[in-house]
């Protein structure tokens, strides 16, 4: 069902017929013979149902299972479209670099900028180092 605000007069409608269906499903009022609304009374009845699949209980070991068994052959293009995106940002980044470097250089002659910069860069990188000691030891 639709639960955004309607905008336009054809939405409205639409609404309406949605609202009106849920609520003769839910009072359990007899049927009209409007077919718009016995299609939107039969979306409710649908979502009102439970779903009948059951996952078995170790869903997600299977599922893990499975992506073991495949072959690295089948990640090697996201692998290599990924390095190609880092490549191209590393290039950008050196671009933007190489282009605003008179200004770069003035922020780091300032000494308040750099200290306001290792004040929200180092806590950031503090953050994630034991993760790193944990992954290395």
């Amino acid at each position: 069902m639709n639960h955004e605000t309607p905008r336009d007069d054809a939405m409205e409608r639409e609404w309406a017929l949605q609202e009106q269906a849920a609520r003769a499903e839910r009072l359990g009022l007899d049927a009209r013979d409007d077919a718009t609304l016995q299609r939107y009374r039969a979306v409710v009845r649908a979502l009102r149902q439970p779903l009948d699949e059951d996952l078995p209980p170790d869903f997600a070991s299977q599922v893990a299972k499975e992506i073991r068994r495949r072959p690295a052959d089948t990640m090697r293009l996201e692998l290599y479209l990924s390095w190609a995106l880092l490549g191209t940002l590393a290039v950008v980044l050196l671009g933007l670099i190489v282009r605003y470097s008179s200004l770069l250089q003035a922020w780091l002659s300032n000494p308040w900028l750099v200290a306001l910069a290792i004040c929200f860069t180092l806590p950031a990188l503090l953050g994630k180092l034991p993760a790193v000691t944990r992954r290395l030891g």
